[in-house]
């Protein structure tokens, strides 16, 4: 018997679920499409990507899905352009501009407000989503005005990492639960001087200042923008603290904005060079491998930032329709197979070793099951903050990274770099009100 490709796409999935899971609207069309001579969807349908660069298994479980697709719906052609995320705002850009816009359009988080309010990512029917456990907190970056822009389909999420036998060394007992205690923990955790120095925290290198910022933002009850995205939160009470408190441990000379894991070299948390560290779920595949004892439960603690609240970041890619789409039927099938189909959200969150954003996928696959920074993204999903939220944050970030970075440094204090970075954004969003 041969095998079709949906079986192939099955051999993917290392767990195999044995129950077939929900899938979010995932029913074969049978509305008129144009060009359909059976009542089914056909024609071509274009894909903007950003994330299946690189690794061969990337591109292959990309390849499988898009296969997978092609049996439900062979009338349907495919053509997909890869790109990476450091030229996706440009090739986008350019596509408007030119009229050519693709079908299907994946961005990030903090992208979706930017590209709905100017009328070229289309509203999805929210009955995509019916029956589909999402934690709330998931859709909230994906809503622009009460309406549902994009579908996540992995998610980045981070939070803190310490090494366990340093941990005990410092007779520390509970992993912290205000900024206090873990700064007071950062100081237990450092130790000699000069070149030899062990850090008790490394901050630099899991993303962008505002990456950072984020985890002990929402750590603080605070955010960026206003609920409506009309008004700039940058020098809240909640933000202005949890930016003094990254600049209280490079203070306290617990860390240093200077360290940064070198391109190609270990981590410095992997040599041991650092006694704690912020995570992403990338990071796994290289740190379980070249310390699979510190990776180990036994050899580290992960946690989640806390103040007023539990926090983790939270990123991730999401799916969006064009608005000027001239086949809106099949993207929309294309986005919901992609998205909600069980199998294939699996076989792409394990090729990427990534946050699925269903419990159920994680329950269903041994390989995320195994990586403890996807187990504990998906168990924190809830406690997640993000950055974004108004229209203009793409170039709001933009200006803001570098005060941010003042502020690491010490050439600013964090109240005027603060203030600083309000009122650019403020400006930015007032211009365009």
């Amino acid at each position: 018997m041969s095998l079709s490709r949906r079986t192939v796409l099955a051999s993917f999935g290392a767990a195999g679920a044995g129950v077939m899971l929900a899938a979010c609207g995932e029913q074969p069309s049978t509305s008129p499409s144009p060009g359909g001579t059976d009542g089914g969807l056909s024609g071509e349908i274009t894909v903007l990507t950003p994330i299946f660069t690189g690794a061969t298994e990337r591109r292959a479980a990309y390849d499988a899905v898009v296969a997978s697709f092609q049996d439900l719906h062979p009338d349907v052609r495919v053509v997909t352009d890869h790109t990476d995320f450091s030229k996706l705002n440009e090739k986008l850009t350019a596509s408007v501009a030119s009229g050519t816009t693709q079908d299907v359009i994946m961005t990030g988080v903090g992208w979706i407000e930017h590209f709905a309010d100017r009328g070229i990512f289309a509203a999805l029917d929210r009955g995509v989503v019916e029956g589909v456990d999402y934690v709330d907190r998931i859709l909230e970056p994906c809503t622009f005005q009460n309406e549902l822009y994009a579908l996540p389909l992995i998610l980045d999420t981070r939070a803190v990492i310490v090494n366990r036998a340093m941990w005990e060394e410092a007779g520390l007992n509970e992993t912290p639960t205000t900024f206090d205690e873990f700064r007071e923990a950062a100081k237990a955790l450092t130790a000699g001087s000069g070149s030899s120095k062990r850090w008790g925290m490394i901050l630099n290198g899991i993303g962008s200042p505002s990456h950072i910022l984020a985890m002990p933002m929402g750590a603080n009850g605070g955010r960026m923008f206003s609920e409506d995205g009309r008004t700039a939160l940058y020098n809240s009470p909640e933000t202005v603290e949890a930016m003094q408190f990254l600049v209280g441990l490079i203070e306290d000379g617990s860390a240093t904005w200077d360290l940064k894991p070198a391109e190609g070299s270990p981590h410095p948390f992997v040599t041991g060079a650092v006694g704690m560290s912020l995570f992403g779920d990338q990071h796994w595949k290289p740190w379980s491998e070249a310390n699979p004892e510190l990776l180990s439960e036994e050899g580290s603690l992960v946690f989640r930032m806390q103040n007023a609240r539990e926090s983790s970041f939270m990123g991730g890619t999401l799916v969006s329709r064009s608005a000027t789409s001239q086949n809106s039927e099949a993207a929309d099938a294309f986005i919901r197979h992609l998205c909600c189909g069980p199998q294939e959200v699996q076989t792409i969150t394990e090729a990427l070793s990534a946050v699925p954003p269903l419990q159920e996928v994680l329950d269903a696959s041994q390989p995320l099951q195994e990586n403890r920074f996807v187990s504990f993204g998906v168990e924190g999903l809830e406690f997640a903050t993000s950055e974004g939220g108004t229209p203009n944050y793409l170039e709001i970030r933009a200006a803001v990274v570098p005060l941010l970075e003042e502020a690491f440094i010490g050439s600013k204090d964090v109240e005027t770099a603060l203030n600083e970075a309000n009122e650019i954004a403020q400006t930015m969003i007032d211009r365009d009100a």
